[in-house]
């Protein structure tokens, strides 16, 4: 049994309004419906040539740029996965990922290169060729002579329900990041229904400058937006004043962001003076808790923030608040389920469902779900016991059935719009000769949610400063995992049984850090 493959939304507003802008793109330029889906069609012709067949990888290490996006979509159309890359991952991350991946091309540019470039230097990894989007040198393909040597109609692959559309990589509990694979069914659906949920149509319009890497910018905003033909502004990096700028410039609609985006822009020393000529009909905060200070000034300036939940498994979004006039938004709360279909559930440690108002670990359970974890069959039963995937939050239901998450059960640490596991950190930590234990934990911060701190106990004689570990992180691992702070112990607490704990720890920083410095 087939499903749409989730290019088709592309070439559906391409039929519906081929001259209509379909994408601006800061100092790029812009391009209707038709440009967009002949240029991926173009992109899907180039890969084919190239030996990319159904089910391949490709994978994607490029900062945010239009080409991004359209090898999103062209990658799709030519039946092949997509595997979108963190661009602030380093070497190590890297190696592990595209061994496990085996991508057969690597699209990339020459200001994001050196760090996949010194992965493919080393003995037994390796891609079959590599594209270069800015023409940047490397022996790499360029990008521009390379695709306008194909047709620019295609006939896009059909896909089958369980064909897998792109393994989205997230850090994992056991220190090596998983692969999660979505097929095409769980893209389509999820951005089918964000679509529906904000009642997008072709006058809308929308500003974004999410990284092009994260499942809430490829699936969510993408997807929610040219479903139904409308306008994307999309920047190479967020800044509050040309984010302000191009609201107040494009008429925007609509505005997709995180807490700390809409913390500077409410900020910005010209805000009032933009908000008189911005007349959002909604905005949409997701991938951490947003504090309720910054949801209320927002709401005074602007039209009610819709907040909600998701992760990557369920390609992404889970929950969301009503449209303003469409519904009650509470407070703390992410949401009610934006897909008809997905069952949600809080269950006990016996995967026993919870009463209304207890307190249990979300499940979910729905068309929208994750195939599993690539080439990690031990994981993806564990995650998808029972036929539920086990999110690892723990959240009530009231009795209007809003979600509302207390805490997480994973030890997971959410900076920002990313997620951190502590132990891919420790784990570098320990290859720190001067190390001799490691835990990391997060505390509350009011922007970004969480910041990372690092309690380490050294080896007798050594002596290192915190800068160092810092820098030692930085230079392994993407810059956001890093600890923001470093704290010497002379041990580290341990259980009765000798097992470093993080209890204690936690109590010791909140001491210090308070629930919220």
């Amino acid at each position: 049994m087939g499903t749409p493959n989730v290019a088709s939304y592309l070439e559906n507003s391409a039929l519906s309004h081929p001259d209509k802008t379909a994408l601006i793109f800061d100092d790029q330029g812009q391009w209707s419906f038709e440009e967009v889906n002949q240029v991926t069609n173009q992109i899907a012709n180039g890969l084919i040539d190239l030996g990319v067949g159904k089910g391949d990888r490709v994978t994607l290490f490029l900062p945010n740029c239009a080409e991004a996006i359209f090898f999103y979509l062209g990658i799709m159309k030519a039946g092949a996965v997509v595997n979108a890359l963190n661009m602030m991952l380093k070497h190590r991350e890297l190696e592990y990922i595209i061994a496990d991946c085996e991508p057969k091309i690597l699209v990339t540019a020459g200001e994001v290169a050196e760090e996949p470039f010194k992965v493919l230097a080393r003995a037994g990894v390796s891609v079959e060729k590599t594209i270069m989007t800015d023409g940047a040198s490397g022996g790499g393909i360029d990008y521009s002579e390379w695709v306008k040597k194909y047709p620019k109609t295609f006939d896009t692959a059909k896909a089958e329900t369980d064909d897998i559309a792109a393994i989205l990589y997230t850090s994992g509990t056991t220190g090596k990041p998983k692969g999660v694979m979505l097929t095409h069914k769980n893209l389509w659906t999820n951005a089918r229904h964000c679509a529906d949920w904000a009642e997008t149509n072709y006058k809308d319009l929308g500003v974004a400058s999410l990284p092009l890497f994260h499942s809430y910018a490829l699936s969510h905003v993408i997807g929610e937006l040219w479903m139904s033909a409308a306008t994307i502004v999309w920047q190479k990096r967020f800044d509050p004043t040309l984010t302000l700028e191009a609201l107040r410039k494009y008429k925007a609609t609509c505005f997709h962001g995180v807490a700390t985006m809409y913390y500077a822009l409410i900020n910005h020393p010209k805000v009032d003076d933009y908000a008189r000529d911005i007349r959002l009909r909604y905005s949409v905060t997701g991938a951490a808790v947003t504090p309720e200070p910054i949801l209320r000034a927002w709401n005074q300036k602007f039209t009610p923030l819709s907040e909600g939940y998701g992760t990557t498994e369920a390609a992404p979004v889970v929950f969301m608040n009503p449209l303003p006039g469409r519904g009650v938004q509470k407070a703390n709360s992410c949401g009610i389920p934006i897909v008809p279909e997905l069952e949600v559930d809080a269950f006990d440690e016996n995967d026993t469902p919870v009463k209304r108002g207890e307190v249990g670990e979300l499940v979910l359970r729905g068309p929208n779900i994750m195939k599993g974890y690539w080439r990690k069959p031990e994981a993806t039963a564990e995650a998808l016991k029972s036929g539920w995937y086990h999110t690892g939050d723990l959240v009530y239901f009231d009795d209007d059935g809003y979600c509302f998450v207390k805490d997480r059960k994973k030890d997971m640490i959410v900076r920002g719009a990313f997620n951190i596991y502590p132990k891919e950190v420790e784990d570098l930590l320990y290859t720190h000769p001067a190390v001799a234990e490691a835990q990391v934990v997060g505390i509350p911060e009011l922007i970004k949610g969480e910041e990372v701190v690092a309690c380490i106990a050294l080896k007798p004689g050594n002596s290192i400063t915190e800068a160092d570990v810092i820098k030692f992180c930085k230079d392994n691992l993407a810059a956001y995992k890093a600890p923001r702070f470093v704290r010497f112990f002379d041990a580290l607490p341990k259980t009765v049984t000798g097992k470093l704990e993080k209890v204690t720890l936690r109590q010791i920083m909140e001491q210090e850090f308070g629930k919220a410095y």
